[in-house]
């Protein structure tokens, strides 16, 4: 039995040639091209997840000291208050 000139033998050596040459590009494309862009991209979402650590240890500081520079802004104004023979408030 024939189909476009080959036989039943032929055309399963045919797809078994091509089943393996794209079984061993697909291979090769995994290992030159997706292993090291997956590797990439996980490195990079370490580094994005330490940042955003960094950014919410950096956002707490600045709430802190925000918080300091009121108090002392607080105390100097009452101060100034007093040297200048005023009332205190707060």
């Amino acid at each position: 039995m024939t189909f476009i000139g080959l036989t039943l033998q032929e055309w399963a050596a045919l797809f078994a040639i091509l089943g393996a040459l794209f079984g061993g590009i697909s291979f090769i494309f995994k290992a030159i091209i997706i292993k090291p862009l997956s590797d990439a991209i996980g490195n990079l979402q370490k580094a994005i997840d330490e940042f955003r650590e960094q950014m919410k240890e950096s956002d707490d500081d600045r709430k802190a000291i925000h918080m300091r520079i009121n108090r002392l802004d607080k105390r100097v104004h009452g101060l100034e208050i007093q040297l200048k023979g005023g009332e205190r408030y707060e």
